[in-house]
């Protein structure tokens, strides 16, 4: 009895093991890793990929407010959380970022032997930029290894440079919290590496930008035509303006909206724009706009499950 208990305990390990596998790429565990969970007993049907600014702790006994992995991973979704750079304006000037992203993602599902007809791409701000970014890298055709991304989503995500600009600069004076922070650090990095100001380098910022809304082309919204997207976002301005500081032109209601008409304009036959009231409160229980919980997991999942081939 004692020998098939002792088995039944080590199996168990075994098992439980395989549930997550960390993985590093170089010796620099602060990026160009990934944290790989895999779907309890069940076939792999498809991925969702979610760029970090760092990896998350798998075994991390602290409450987790949102369902969507659960629901992914009981539904034969496996999860790949990527950290391809730990600054987060990389993504906004830096394409040899993305081509880290490109390495570690085929990666991931070389190294699993992941459906690659299946795999989705997003994250919530910055991280849903750089989602929407990579699935523009390729379908411009410059993804090394041909990757295809079958749907991307994104959560009050940045998308138009040259307004996140003027809006850092010009407003800067009325930004309070995170738009500050923002404001204090993004005006300086833009200006280095786009030649100058968004009134002397439009075309710089336009060129890195997932869409422009002063470029009558949309800049690189055209690489989005063909890719099912969904954008969430909560646009209460009162308390954008009250807390905050901002106006329409100083929160992401400008891109969101301006990309969503632009592909809808353009005959894109899949995307979404699911907008919230009274939903963004952080982890801590305050009211936030700017958070996971304007999302509706249920409904993102479903949508996922519903382009899995």
């Amino acid at each position: 009895m004692r020998i098939i208990i002792l088995l039944l305990i080590f199996n168990s390990t075994i098992i439980l093991s395989q549930k997550y596998e960390y993985t590093y790429l170089d010796k620099d565990s602060t990026s160009n890793c990934y944290l790989t969970i895999f779907p309890n007993n069940k076939e792999v049907k498809g991925v969702i990929i979610r760029d970090y600014s760092s990896l998350p702790d798998a075994e991390s006994k602290a409450p987790y407010p949102y369902k969507w992995r659960d629901l992914a991973l009981s539904n034969g979704l496996a999860i790949v959380y990527v950290v391809s750079s730990n600054f987060f304006p990389e993504l906004f000037y830096d394409d040899n970022k993305v081509k880290v992203l490109d390495r570690v993602i085929n990666n991931a599902i070389t190294k699993y032997n992941f459906p690659i007809d299946n795999i989705f791409i997003g994250g919530m701000s910055s991280s849903g930029t750089r989602a929407i970014r990579y699935v523009q890298y390729c379908e411009k055709g410059l993804s090394e290894f041909g990757i295809k991304i079958k749907g991307v989503f994104a959560v009050d995500s940045p998308l138009d440079f040259e307004r996140f600009y003027n809006s850092t600069v010009h407003h800067k004076k009325y930004l309070t919290d995170g738009l500050l922070w923002e404001a204090n650090i993004l005006p300086e990095i833009f200006e280095k590496y786009y030649g100058g100001s968004a009134e002397k380098n439009a075309k710089n910022y336009r060129e890195y930008s997932p869409f422009s809304y002063l470029d009558s082309t949309g800049a690189n919204a055209k690489y989005l035509l063909n890719t099912p997207i969904i954008f969430f976002h909560e646009p209460d301005i009162d308390w954008w303006s009250n807390e905050r500081g901002a106006s329409y032109f100083d929160i992401n209601s400008y891109d969101i909206a301006g990309l969503y008409v632009f592909l809808m304009k353009n005959g894109h036959k899949d995307v979404e724009l699911i907008t919230s009231s009274g939903k963004g409160f952080n982890r801590k229980g305050e009211r936030n706009c700017h958070s996971w919980s304007i999302v509706d997991e249920d409904y993102l999942i479903s949508w996922i499950l519903k382009r899995v081939d």
